[in-house]
């Protein structure tokens, strides 16, 4: 055989060689660096405290799909886990109205969880017991405004208000509390409520005298600046929600945002925590762990979503990591990886592994 055919040998085979000891430190590293997590445990994030160790926002990337189920439980005992620590926002990819209901159910001033985003009444209905002991926190929404949970946020907060006395507010609240909003599109939708911000500046001097204290809920429904339609400008009007809220930045308290994995990942320059990364409260203060979900499901059907490793596209890279989580969940600290795996830790600071869940 010529050396000319053997230098293709030769090369295939070093590359071989030098992957297996790739993985086999990375492996080692991973083994070094894991926490097995028991949700039904007592404390299963005891180990948090540390790792937000000079942090102000941590941050739970939803791997693959919203609907796991393993999310309800999993975010009850990460809420339980931060209270401790001060919480003071938990910021939720969903609208302003949408937050506003569940916080309000959350603190016991409504009777009923309206929102149609049932997993997140489950949460607040176990976080009651976290509120009374006297933990508080706010629940707010940074998305764009979905058309029934603002329609129904609306009438929940007017339906025994006698607006006949009130010729202004019934004037402007008319169309909004009747089913106008739930006939168009989105799109219309949007026009349709930035019409209705501008016309609230207009008499807001007007509103504010007939409607007392509620005069402030009004305003904080119907004046986000920020909303947007849902395949446009997301990421960017998502940011400024949330920095609008925690400005400026309370250093004695802790932030959690709960988001979709396409806005949770830091090597992505439009995503969200990209963009809080960049900003000037938020530098060097944010704590991000994403979700990879092996062989789960989501309603009967094996997820099929952009999990943590369809991101990354290592197939090795995969297998070190399920061959080194010991149990159905494992966390892996990604914070102090050697450099030759820059190309893993630049998805995030820490990796939840789940195996088989629903």
């Amino acid at each position: 055989m010529t050396k000319a055919r053997l230098l293709p040998i030769v090369l295939i085979f070093s590359s071989i060689i030098c992957l297996a000891q790739d993985t086999a430190r990375l492996r080692e590293y991973l083994s070094q660096h894991r926490y097995a997590i028991d949700l039904n445990s007592g404390h299963p994030f005891d180990m948090l405290p540390a790792l937000m160790k000079g942090k102000s926002l941590f941050v739970l990337g939803e791997g693959g799909s919203h609907n796991l189920e393993l999310y309800t439980p999993l975010k009850e005992v990460i809420i339980d886990q931060l209270v401790s620590e001060h919480l003071k926002y938990y910021f939720i990819e969903l609208g302003r109205s949408t937050a506003f209901d569940l916080d309000k159910y959350l603190h016991d001033q409504t009777p009923a969880c309206n929102s149609a985003f049932a997993n997140y009444c489950e949460i607040m209905e176990h976080e009651k017991t976290t509120v009374k002991k006297g933990h508080n926190y706010k629940v707010v929404g940074i998305d764009f405004e979905i058309r029934i949970d603002f329609y129904m946020a609306m009438n929940d907060l007017f339906r025994n208000t006698n607006l006949d006395k009130l010729p202004v507010s019934k004037a402007f609240l008319e169309n909004i509390m009747d089913s106008t909003c739930l006939k168009i599109s989105h799109k219309e939708f949007m026009k349709f409520y930035r019409k209705k911000r501008k016309e609230f500046n207009d008499k807001k001097d007007s509103l504010k005298a007939e409607l007392g204290e509620k005069y402030y809920s009004l305003e904080y429904l119907i004046t986000n600046h920020n909303t947007t339609r849902p395949n446009l400008d997301r990421n960017p009007a998502m940011t400024r929600n949330l920095l609008h809220e925690i400005t400026p930045v309370d250093t004695a308290a802790v932030y959690l945002l709960t988001i979709g994995m396409a806005h949770s990942l830091p090597c992505e320059h439009y995503s969200v925590v990209h963009k809080l990364y960049k900003s000037e409260q938020l530098k060097d203060r944010v704590l991000v762990m994403n979700l990879h979900c092996e062989n789960c499901t989501v309603k009967g059907k094996k997820l099929e979503g952009k999990t943590f490793m369809k991101f990354m596209n290592k197939e090795d890279i995969e297998a070190c990591f399920s061959n080194s989580a010991n149990g159905d969940f494992t966390l892996f600290d990604l914070s102090q990886l050697p450099p030759e795996y820059k190309g893993i830790k630049k998805y995030g600071d820490l990796l939840l592994f789940a195996k088989n869940q629903h």
